[in-house]
Order: C-alpha cells, then structure tokens, then sequence
C-alpha cells in the first residue's frame, strides 16, 4: 500500500501545482477586473456629481443675479418718479422720465443675457414698459402671479420662468396702492444652453424635468429613458440640492443617471452617463484575460493528459513489472510502448531483469549442486562405517556360528542391493523401505547378542511418507556401539512412531549405558556445528543436517534419557504439501 502511495505523489504533485497556480490566477484578474469597473464607475459618479453641481450653483448664481437686477430696477429714481410723474406734470417732465426708463430698461435687460424679458408696470398709470415691445401686463394678470419667488408658465407649449417683485414689496394683493410692479422673465432657450453647457463639458446627456410639464431637453436625449425614470417615479423623489444618483437599463444598456433639484425654479436637473460606453474596454480587456485563462486552463488540462499519458501510464507500467520482479516472477519483461524517455528505461529494466534471472539461476544450480555434492559426503561417511562393522561381524562369527555368517552375509547384501539401487536414482527412501532396512540390520545383531529384544511400532499411515535413505540405521548402530555394547544385561531397543497435524515424530531408545544431561546437551550442540568429527556425533550429525536440508530448521534430532535409563533419541519433521524427489523442480 505504501508503494502506491509513493508511485502516485509526482503526479499528483504536478497536478495540485498546476491547480494553484491557474485559481488564484483567475481569482486574481476577476478581482482585478472588478475593481476596475468600481474605479471607473465611482470616477465617473463623481466627476458628473461635480459637474451637474457645478451648473446648478452656477444656475442658482444667475437667478441670484437677475433677483438683484430687479430688485435694483425697481427702486430705481427714474422708476418711482415716473410711476408719480402724472400727478405733477408742472415739475417733472413726463416724457423725459419715460425716456430714461426705457433708457435704463435696455441697460438693465442687455447687461445680462439671462434676461429674456424686463418688464415693469405702474398700476397708477396702467402703463407698461419692457425689453419685449409685444408685453402687456393688466392688473388682473399681475394680481394672479406669485411674488418674490420664480415660478413658470407654459406658453403654447414653451415654458417660461417669471420673478415679480412690487414696490413696496410686502403690499396686498391688490396692486392698486403699489408704486410699481418688475417682471423678470427668462425662456426655455436659457435653461437649453445651460444644459449644452454641461453635455459639453461632461460625458453625457441632460435635460430638465418640472412636475406637470414636458421635459426641456434637445433632440439628442433618449425620450424612452425620460419615460423608463419618470415610471419608476425617481424624479419626484429627488427634492436635495445635492446630487442622487442611481442605475437603470434600456435596451441591455446600463446608464448612471444622477439629478439635483433647484430650489429657485423648483424643477430637476437629470443627467445621465451610459456606462456601457466606459466599460466596454474594460470587458473587453476581461474578455481577452478570460480567454487567457481559458487557454491556459486547456492547456494544463492538454498538459496533464499529457503528462497522464507519457508519464504516469509508463511510470505505472514500470512499477507493476518491478512488483513482479520483487514476488519471483523473472520472466516478466517491460513492452516497449512508445517513443520517449520510458523505451531507455524499459530497455534497461529488461537487462536487469534477465541478469538477475542469469544469476539467481546460477545460484540455484549451484546450490543444488552443493546440497548434492554434500548429501553425497554424508553418505559417503555413513556407509563405510557400516561396511566396517557388518565385516568385522562376519570375521569374528566365521568360526562360532556359520548361520549367523550366513544371515548377516544375506542382510549385508540386501543392505547393498538396497544402497546401490538409490545411487544415481532417487535420494530418497520410502519409510517402510527404511524399517524393513531395520529389521535385517537387527536381526543380524540378535546374532550376535541373544538378549537382543527390539519393538517397532510404526503406524501404517508413516509407511507411505519419503525420508532420507538411512535415516534409521545410524541411530540404531550407534545404540549397539554406544550403549547395549556398554553395558552389560542390556538389549532393548523399541522404535516407535506417531503422526499429530502433518507432524511426524520417530522416537529410538534403548536401555544401554545412557548418557549424562551434560553429555547429552554437548552432543546436541555439536549436531548443529557446520561439521562434527566426534566418534559418536558424526552420524547424528549428519542425519540431522539431512532432514534440515530436506524439510526445514524445524526438522532435527533431540536427545533425553529414555524410561529404562538409556538413551533415547527423536527425530521430527514436518512432510511439505508436494513429495520432495532429489531432483529439484525447474520453476520457482
């Protein structure tokens, strides 16, 4: 599990980077790109806030102004003189004062442009005089106007503003007792200019709005957007001096719309700024940038199936071979899949490979040859010690017993028969073929010792299980030399075998001379040196180095005292789930 762990972090690795860095990349020109349109729009906001500030404090100054003119009109010498001038016609000459009122009626009206008509009425003489020779006023039509204060009036559908100012200026409203009534009056054409001044000078377009009257604006204006503002109802909320503004949409096209109201007329200023046209650029910078991103998203993506397919697929593939390398498999080789740095690599896998296979093949076969050579050795050491034994028998029984000759020459020969038909064959004895090798060896010993008594007792289900060749004789020779040979009114020796869970136990104890515990723990430890060369351990030694060699370190000889004071030795393995054969099997 680890090793997929690690096999899989590059590439992950590689995947995560190219995530960071395409995400806050993106979140970064978004936000970049929102800030941008709030700069822009909030410098817009408040460039046009200023610039309709600006014309209407400069709207409000002129009005001032004319107020002030009128005001001055009005107690003007000339003005009051000929408003009494009937009255006292041997002092005053009344034509000289009406000529210096018209005099300094024209002064008055062309001293500013504002003024679009001066008018002034002497309720006394029911005598008018303006700037506009078509302008009469009655005292009836004087009586219904507002004073002190502009106001307008809608003449054939253009609009006029009108202040009036009387003398004095708090009278009643009959103007009959008044010295003289000023008419102020400025037309449409003023507050159009006032509105070209400010679309010059600005970034949009601006039209007045007075509740109950058309619009004053040119023909440039947008009337569907008067219409969409007027039906949110916007204009009649707007009652500050200072400037609101808000957003709407026509069309798909939004608009910053901002208005002022002025406090003299009583009407709105309204300009309004199509945003559309400033933020364009700016989206269409966004949509290049996010035309970028998506570029760079696919290609990280055609990047990473890239990487997916030239790295990640190979480097698995690689892994997957080396897994079975390292279970056994040496037969495995890497395929070749496509041109790039991966052909080197397999290429070179595939030579380590077959090397290694090379060698863990010569290893084998050497070691097989070693165990061999060595299974050989033990034999070797083994069979002349008994050849030794069964001839000086035979020498020394010549004379006292020709039968005991007889049989230990036939033994002798079936021992051998049964030796030279396992050399070159299998190295491997059936265990039955061991004991019936027991019962002659023995019988050739009750021979020479008639108080030889021996028991086997070895299950039927053991006879059938494949053991060393001369796993049992060493033993019992070694219990004749060693121990009943030692000891005299000694010549028992039982064999006894049991099974238990696949565990095969083969006891062999005898009631001779025995052996000490110190003795007995040397001994066990000189059957596990890499040679023994003891009289008595050597063919224990070997015994026990032939049953590791053929079925494990759990195999092996113990040693204890047997029930009758000898020696009792065991012998334990364990048989495998296959027949072992001595010859090896060719796979792994």
């Amino acid at each position: 599990m680890v090793l997929i762990v690690i096999k899989y972090k590059t590439f992950r690795n590689l995947l995560i980077m190219l995530v960071l860095l395409l995400a806050p990349a993106t979140l970064l020109f978004s936000y970049a790109n929102r800030v941008s349109e709030n700069v822009v729009q909030e410098t817009l906001e408040h460039s046009a806030s200023k610039q309709l500030e600006f014309s209407m404090l400069q709207l409000e100054l002129s009005l001032r102004q004319l107020e002030t003119q009128a005001t001055l009109f009005i107690n003007d010498s000339t003005v009051k003189a000929y408003g009494s001038s009937s009255e006292f016609s041997e002092y005053i000459n009344h034509l000289l004062l009406r000529r210096n009122v018209e005099e300094n009626l024209v002064l008055y009206s062309q001293a500013d442009p504002l003024a679009h008509d001066l008018s002034v009425y002497w309720p006394s003489l029911n005598e008018t005089l303006s700037s506009n020779s078509q302008k009469k006023l009655t005292v009836s039509q004087l009586e219904t106007m507002p004073r002190n204060r502009w106001f307008m009036q809608d003449q054939d559908g253009e609009l006029t503003f009108h202040f009036l100012l009387s003398n004095p200026a708090i009278t009643s409203p009959n103007l009959q007792h008044a010295v003289a009534v000023v008419e102020t009056t400025i037309a449409s054409k003023y507050l159009l200019s006032v509105l070209q001044g400010l679309d010059s000078s600005g970034n949009g377009k601006s039209f007045f709005y007075f509740q109950g009257a058309v619009p004053l604006a040119d023909h440039t204006v947008d009337s569907r957007l008067i219409s969409l503002i007027e039906h949110k109802k916007l204009l009649t909320e707007a009652s500050t001096t200072h400037p609101e503004l808000f957003t709407v949409s026509l069309d798909k096209v939004k608009y910053l719309v901002q208005m002022v109201s002025s406090p003299s007329l009583g009407g709105t200023l309204v300009s309004y700024i199509k945003l559309n046209r400033f933020l364009n650029p700016l989206k269409e910078v966004n949509l290049l940038v996010n035309g970028s991103l998506l570029f760079l998203f696919v290609a990280g993506i055609a990047l990473s199936v890239l990487l997916y397919r030239n790295f990640r697929i190979p480097l698995g593939y690689l892994v997957r071979k080396i897994d079975q390398l390292g279970s056994g498999n040496y037969q495995s080789r890497a395929v070749v899949q496509g041109n790039n740095e991966f052909d080197y690599l397999f290429e070179k896998f595939n030579d380590m490979e077959l090397r290694i296979q090379t060698l863990i093949e010569n290893v084998y076969e050497e070691k097989v040859r070693t165990q061999e050579a060595e299974y050989k050795h033990l034999q070797s050491q083994i069979n002349p010690h008994f050849l030794y034994n069964c001839l000086f028998y035979i020498v020394s029984m010549a004379h006292k017993s020709p039968e005991a000759v007889v049989s230990m020459a036939k033994n002798l020969a079936q021992y051998y028969r049964y030796i030279t038909r396992k050399v070159g064959a299998n190295k491997n004895s059936l265990l039955v073929d061991e004991i019936h090798l027991i019962e002659s060896y023995l019988e050739v010993q009750a021979l020479r010792n008639k108080h030889l008594h021996y028991e086997i007792a070895v299950p039927d289900s053991m006879f059938d299980l494949q053991v060393p060749t001369l796993l049992l004789q060493p033993i019992v020779e070694n219990a004749f030399i060693h121990g009943l040979d030692q000891k005299r009114d000694s010549g028992r020796i039982r064999i006894v075998g049991s099974t238990f869970n696949n565990r095969h136990t083969l006891i062999i104890e005898d009631d001779g001379k025995g052996m000490t515990e110190e003795a007995r723990r040397t001994l066990a430890g000189q059957i596990l040196e890499s040679q023994s060369t003891d009289e008595i351990g050597c063919g224990l030694w070997n015994i026990n180095q032939r049953l590791i060699n053929r079925f494990g370190s759990d195999a092996g000889l113990s040693f204890s005292s047997s029930e009758w004071g000898g020696l009792q030795v065991t012998m334990v393995w364990t048989s495998k789930e296959e027949e072992w054969n001595d010859e090896y099997p060719s796979g792994r």
